[in-house]
């Protein structure tokens, strides 16, 4: 039922929209059609066409993404499973965040959400202290946008190929971050980096730095 409340309270249009709940035997939350499915299998599928066109209609979903997260950020609200296979696609060129069931709200004068315990969580999409110390932020969500800008620039790949949870955080405190992509420009592997420094900026920030560097999102 969290998931349903939070989602009743959201209206962005790169956010997918609550239509309703059915309250059967069991809940089932009734959500607008999104006929691409997720990012990542669209990505992965069209590869060769994308690679072809170059990186325009890649960093437009990007960017579709980043302000669905920033609206987010302004409402504070910490989403805590940002991922490419949770952004879903409406059609080639229209992307929507989705999957809201982990987000939780930040209490009144906390700029953080504490966990109790660590759950089965995406490890591989997570900052550090959210790891260590059970601790989300909005800036949190930032490091998370980051990879799943890396998702989207590499066509779909998996982050952090052939490690796992230990080797990553090793990784990590050594300074060493995701490589860039092949196809990607050097301005938005430095974007990517921004978002994966221990000194975060915030989501409102990286918006307005991805508006510099990609083409203009669809209007509704």
């Amino acid at each position: 039922m969290n998931e349903a409340q939070t989602m009743a309270q959201l209206d962005h249009p790169h956010i997918v929209r609550l239509i309703g709940v059915s309250q059967g035997q069991s809940l089932m939350l009734v959500m607008e059609l999104a006929p691409l499915g997720p990012l990542n299998r669209f990505l992965r599928l069209n590869s060769s066409q994308l690679r072809q066109e170059g990186v325009s209609r890649v960093l437009s979903l990007a960017s579709q993404v980043c302000g669905a997260m920033a609206y987010l950020e302004a409402r504070q609200l910490v989403h805590r499973d940002l991922a490419a296979r949770n952004v879903l696609l409406v059609n080639d060129r229209f992307a929507k965040v989705s999957d809201f069931g982990m987000t939780r709200a930040l209490g009144s004068g906390k700029d953080y959400y504490k966990a109790q315990a660590a759950g089965k969580w995406p490890l591989k999409w997570y900052a550090p202290e959210c790891i260590y110390f059970f601790k989300f932020s909005t800036k949190s969500d930032v490091w998370s946008f980051g990879v799943t800008l890396w998702e989207a620039m590499s066509y779909g790949e998996r982050p952090y190929q052939g490690l796992a949870g230990q080797s990553i955080l090793a990784m990590l405190e050594s300074g060493k971050r995701l490589e860039r992509p092949d196809d990607c420009p050097d301005n938005i592997y430095e974007l990517m980096q921004s978002c994966w420094k221990y000194k975060y900026v915030t989501l409102l920030l990286i918006r307005e730095r991805a508006r510099t560097h990609c083409p203009q999102t669809p209007r509704l």
